[in-house]
């Protein structure tokens, strides 16, 4: 019964993300769904990271007007392979998942770089901006990579008290 709480979860992540758009003028400079599927990849893997990194990517992409599919295949690219290597991950070095959350930022936002540049019709005057507002993402997105997890880490034991196995 507490796996439903995973999808709460998901919803509140949602909700702050999108309500949090007004508060920086229309600018958003972190990406709580990217944390979020980032850590649900390390604690159940591929296919679960898969799963929610193409939802939220869907999602992202039907509420924003960017391109749309960029955060539907980058997301789930993302919870894809972060499951994969879940296990070479260090789960409590707290240090190392800035670090990957970080580089993971910065991958997509160079990703992000090719289209905006190029429908912009003037690199130049694009690219400096364009820098700047990667920059607030990157180090905002390293800044609450500990905090979002740990919630989420609580909120994993929490329901892993309920099966059976647990303790055995």
């Amino acid at each position: 019964m507490r796996m439903w709480s995973w999808l709460v979860t998901a919803f509140v992540i949602l909700i702050l993300q999108t309500t949090s758009i007004g508060l920086f003028r229309g600018s958003l400079f972190f990406d709580l769904p990217l944390i979020f599927i980032y850590t649900l990849a390390l604690f159940y893997g591929p296919r679960t990271g898969l799963l929610a990194g193409v939802l939220f990517g869907l999602l992202q992409d039907l509420s924003s007007p960017s391109v749309f599919g960029f955060c539907l295949l980058t997301r789930g690219m993302t919870g894809y392979g972060i499951g994969c290597i879940k296990e070479m991950i260090f789960k409590n070095n707290h240090g190392y998942h800035v670090l990957l959350v970080g580089g993971i930022s910065v991958a997509l936002r160079v990703l992000y770089a090719v289209p905006v540049l190029w429908l912009s019709g003037s690199a130049a005057e694009t690219a400096a901006p364009y820098l700047w507002e990667s920059l607030r993402y990157c180090v905002s997105n390293m800044i609450l990579t500990v905090p979002v997890e740990l919630l989420l880490w609580k909120q994993f034991k929490w329901q892993q008290e309920e099966e059976p196995s647990y303790g055995k």
